[in-house]
């Protein structure tokens, strides 16, 4: 990296002050570049410090930004910011800016959104494109100023007119969403194109997606293909994802597994998981040219490790059929489990039927494996429909109340589903009570009963259902004092019944432990 990258010269002037204005004990700012340019940051450092010292602005700009960067020395924030501000003093547009940047969120530094702004303007009206670029983005989500669409506009085209490519990248953006102008697709196209043949590899993917699927420019996937390749070329993991998976799948391209296995490689050594999930399944399909269920579970295990829902599934698919791995139900159980409670239904199917198949007996709360199998045995398991119907003849409630949502759906099981449902509440199920409340509340299924509702409601929430506890509020709302009263009633008349019941208890462990 050269110290021209680093900061643009302002003035022949600002090079020649260190031998002609203040004597030949201060270096001069030429072997201070060098020394930059050959790496020797401690040398710069030294070196910026002494001009610093004279009041050279573009001297304190720089030996601030070194110590922001920890070059040649600690990283010093606090004086960092001390001879940015004493730049910024001095006009000195990027010493603004950094600082500005600083105050919006650097750890160590307190934020300052409002001190911000006010180094971003002074540094914007004097023709800074990273300061117009930062203060639109501040005035469009109004941070430390008050949101202006229509202005934070006028200082990204200012930024993007300059050949300012972020701000090409976000005007794009603003006319493709409307923002601070009226939207337009066309315009959008246009900025996107200009930030792409830019170099933003940002705009290049982007611009590839539309010209890919026509999106708001004629759809081309030769030259969708061609700006993937421009960003994957430069190392960006997205484009070299998307790039290799056309290959694997001969998606606008013609089908070329050694491609294919080169840029998703490429992107999974960069730790995409998308992009290990792909190689994962390329080498389970044999897809990639050759099949190999050691491969496809070891990219699998590290993206199911990033956390990566999909591969979470096709790792516990392996677990439980031995491929790649030995045969461990109790680890694609796991899996699954995971992937249930990152929201994923699919796992909460896999793993009750990995119940249901009987793998794993002893090894899970019955009564919470219930909603599991049920889960199973709606999506068509028979083997966790037999599970449920043998857990409910054995005194498991919830399994009872899971099986008889499932005959619900039956008009000729209708009465054996009530039944089962009333025996599963009055037993202790607050699954079964809520779903009883539920149907009284609304008259679905059984006649509608407000006061049994709430009774049913009641003991749920006592019982620890939040959901229940919210609809018992709300049927409060519906009921007369005297109703409320015999719910509330009926509800005591509950529990000391309840009193007289053995708990259900269960000593299995859960699958985790």
């Amino acid at each position: 990296m050269s110290l021209s990258r680093f900061v643009p010269f302002v003035s022949v002037l600002a090079l020649s002050i260190g031998s002609t204005a203040i004597g030949q004990d201060v270096p001069l700012m030429e072997d201070i570049v060098s020394a930059y340019e050959a790496e020797d940051f401690v040398t710069a450092r030294t070196g910026l410090a002494q001009i610093a010292e004279t009041g050279n602005p573009v001297a304190q700009y720089r030996y601030g930004r070194i110590l922001f960067e920890g070059r040649g020395g600690p990283r010093d924030l606090e004086n960092a910011a001390v001879w940015l501000e004493k730049a910024a003093a001095q006009n000195n547009g990027p010493a603004a800016t950094l600082l500005a940047k600083m105050l919006l969120g650097v750890e160590g530094i307190k934020p300052d959104p409002e001190r911000a702004v006010s180094f971003l303007q002074r540094s914007a009206t004097r023709g800074d494109q990273e300061a117009q670029y930062t203060l639109g983005l501040l005035m469009q989500q109004g941070v430390g100023i008050d949101a202006d669409p229509e202005q934070a506009f006028n200082w990204l085209l200012a930024a993007a007119e300059a050949q300012h490519i972020s701000s090409q990248y976000a005007l794009s953006e603003a006319y493709a969403k409307g923002v601070g102008v009226q939207k337009s697709a066309s315009d959008a196209v246009f900025w996107l194109r200009k930030a792409a043949v830019n170099g933003s590899r940002g705009a290049q993917i982007d611009l590839a997606i539309r010209l890919d699927e026509g999106d708001g420019v004629a759809q081309d996937r030769a030259e969708a293909v061609s700006w993937l390749t421009r960003a994957a070329d430069k190392g960006h993991p997205m484009a070299q994802r998307i790039l290799g998976s056309k290959f694997l799948a001969g998606d606008g391209v013609d089908k070329n597994a050694s491609e294919a296995l080169k840029w998703l490689e490429a992107a999974a050594a960069q730790g995409d998981a998308l992009a290990q999930s792909n190689l994962g399944y390329a080498y389970y399909s044999g897809e990639a040219g050759e099949q190999s269920d050691a491969k496809a579970f070891e990219w699998y295990q590290r993206a199911a490790s990033a956390g990566l829902v999909r591969s979470m599934l096709a790792l516990g698919l392996m677990y439980q059929n031995g491929r790649g791995t030995e045969a461990d139900p109790l680890q694609a159980a796991s899996l699954y489990e995971s992937a249930m409670l990152a929201g994923n239904e699919i796992g909460k199917i896999k793993l009750g039927q990995v119940v249901a198949s009987g793998a794993l007996d002893g090894r899970y709360d019955r009564r919470k494996a219930a909603t599991w199998v049920a889960a199973a045995a709606k999506d068509g398991d028979d083997n966790a429909t037999e599970w449920l119907v043998a857990q409910s003849a054995s005194g498991n409630q919830r399994a009872a109340g899971q099986l008889a949502m499932i005959y619900l759906a039956d008009e000729d099981r209708k009465d054996e589903a009530l039944e089962l449902l009333a025996d599963a509440a009055n037993a202790g199920d607050s699954f079964s009570q809520f779903k009883l409340g539920e149907m009284h509340a609304s008259g679905t299924g059984v006649e509608q009963d407000f006061v049994v509702a709430h009774k049913w409601m009641n003991v749920a929430a006592t019982l620890g259902s939040k959901a229940a506890e919210e609809q018992r509020e709300i049927l409060s709302q519906l009921l007369t004092p005297e109703q409320l009263a015999d719910a509330q009633a009926q509800a005591r008349v509950y529990f000391e019944q309840e009193k007289q019941r053995a708990p259900d208890t269960d000593q299995t462990v859960k699958i985790t432990e």
